[in-house]
């Protein structure tokens, strides 16, 4: 019971980081969400709008990661010292490999979400502008609310701590990396990635999203799974990253499309590179801030 106590400690955290959001909900349900066009600062159709970023359901849904991360973390001490096993650690060369593969984090994602809308914006599509910027945001948001959860938390990694998987002081997370294991960034910024950007696939090709996502989501995986490897993480660091880069992925996109667009939005999406007659390339608002055609 007192190891069961422990694992719902580590998550009350995540609760926390959501509380803001959770506030602001009102009396009324979820709204169900239709995509519509909202470009050019159009209005959506109120009756179809969810309110508030994050949702009464959303209250649920962290309540249930957090009780799936405190079950997994009973078993957290046996995964890790499962995969540091010989037989599971193989050769040197399964080692590299894996050392290699977990260079996918928060630094190259966001690199290339950037990159995307960089690009989109030089190439004048709106789509592709569309989901490197929102991906962007949905990046930035998940390693801000992770490193808040971790640094106050303090939980020691499996390799700073292999035989306690309850080592944690608050506060120490931020003074000290081997302290900042729950959740695992790793997890979150892949599963946010997967999350915007099948979440913007079902915006415009709905027939893709089975496909695309599929593909994302596995892949997702795959930075946990090498930080559990290399013993970096806990498993249930990993689930809870999970958690979170999914809610967070996943709402950007959906409120991104279902409210009139951010000033911001309406800035970085209706500015245009152009080059001049002397060659240079200039920055110029397309749509101006209020919205226009």
């Amino acid at each position: 019971m007192q190891r069961i106590r422990l694992g719902f400690a580590l998550g009350t955290s995540l609760l926390g980081a959501f509380a803001a959001g959770a506030r602001s909900v009102n009396a009324q349900s979820d709204a169900h969400y239709t995509p519509r066009d909202t470009r050019h600062g159009a209005a959506p159709d109120s009756s179809h709008v969810q309110k508030t970023f994050f949702t009464r359901r959303d209250a649920v849904l962290t309540g249930a990661a957090i009780a799936g991360s405190a079950v997994v973390s009973i078993f957290d001490e046996r995964i890790s010292h499962w995969a540091q096993q010989p037989r599971v650690q193989g050769s040197s060369a399964r080692h590299d490999l894996v050392d290699n593969l977990t260079v996918i984090n928060e630094q190259p994602l966001t690199i290339a979400a950037v990159a995307t809308y960089g690009i989109g914006r030089l190439a004048g599509s709106e789509t592709v502008s569309d989901i490197g910027l929102h991906t962007s945001e949905a990046l930035i948001l998940t390693v801000g609310i992770s490193e808040l959860v971790r640094g106050p938390l303090g939980r020691l990694r499996p390799h700073e701590s292999p035989n306690d998987a309850f080592d944690f002081k608050f506060w120490r997370g931020f003074t000290d990396f081997a302290g900042r294991s729950y959740p695992s960034l790793h997890a979150a910024v892949a599963f946010a990635t997967a999350a915007s950007v099948t979440g913007e696939v079902h915006e415009r090709w709905p027939g893709a999203t089975p496909y695309v996502g599929t593909v994302l989501y596995a892949a997702a995986m795959v930075p946990g799974l090498t930080r559990i490897y290399l013993n970096q993480h806990w498993a249930s660091d990993v689930v809870a990253g999970a958690f979170v880069g999914q809610l967070l992925g996943s709402r950007v996109v959906r409120y991104a499309h279902s409210h009139r667009r951010s000033k911001l939005d309406r800035v970085l999406l209706g500015t245009s590179v152009v080059p001049t007659p002397g060659g240079v390339l200039v920055m110029v608002n397309t749509r101006g801030l209020a919205g226009g055609k």
